[in-house]
């Protein structure tokens, strides 16, 4: 039996934040004039993407508030490098989701691979810990809200992936299968170790592997998403 419900990630599956937040950044850095404090932007932007991914895997496990993350992601870095930039951090905070939600750069080959889903009348899914407004608006400036049946966030739910309840409110609220459903994610603790704990198949979407071996193997494994189309084939012919 083949697959018929696809639940997607949204945030570095689909839509490509880490060059949309990029951009978002250098915006702001060029806005309140950091590259007077900071030797240069790269220097600025590895200061918060390192201590952003670390405060989304607490917020991700329920150990910090959205309010909290957005207030130190932004305060981190200036407080690092010089402390009496910190009054920056909070005006920084007001302007990076607004700006944020209006970028549309999309992960290469998305929306060819929604559309051939799509054609062949592939039920699809979002689930996302991204928060609630600010997704929403992504998914309708990019284009990408008209290909999805319904929208799953962990805000609305009440649990974060990875967790089990996560997956299985979407599939009851649904009313997918699990052995005909498939969770397609970049996250490997997030998407894939969570779906498997909820014995649903994956996709792990792993455009730059490491030479780390993954604690287990996912159902499948892709680098681009115009891989997706072969499973999809193969899944539509069974």
């Amino acid at each position: 039996m083949g697959y018929k419900y696809l639940f997607f990630d949204l945030d570095n599956t689909l839509w490509d934040f880490d060059a949309n937040s990029k951009y978002t950044l250098t915006v702001l850095y060029d806005k309140y004039n950091l590259g007077a404090h900071f030797p240069d932007f790269e220097t600025y932007y590895h200061l918060y993407s390192a201590n952003n991914a670390k405060l989304w895997q607490l917020y991700g496990a329920g150990k910090i508030t959205k309010e909290a993350l957005n207030q130190e992601r932004f305060a981190y870095p200036l407080r690092s490098f010089k402390a009496s930039l910190l009054p920056i951090a909070q005006q920084m905070e007001v302007d990076y989701l607004p700006l944020l939600a209006q970028q549309t750069r999309l992960k290469p080959h998305c929306l060819e691979v929604l559309e051939t889903c799509k054609k062949h009348r592939y039920k699809m899914y979002i689930i996302s810990n991204g928060f609630v407004e600010i997704q929403q608006l992504k998914l309708t400036r990019s284009g990408l809200l008209p290909y999805f049946d319904r929208c799953y966030f962990s805000e609305h739910i009440g649990a974060h992936k990875p967790a089990k309840l996560f997956f299985d409110y979407a599939i009851k609220s649904s009313n997918a299968v699990k052995k005909q459903s498939l969770v397609i994610g970049d996250n490997f603790e997030a998407d894939i170790l969570g779906a498997k704990n909820a014995g649903i198949d994956q996709v792990y979407f792993n455009p730059n592997p490491s030479a780390e071996p993954l604690p287990f193997k996912p159902t499948y494994q892709i680098a681009d998403l115009s891989e997706l189309q072969k499973i999809m084939d193969e899944s539509f012919n069974r």
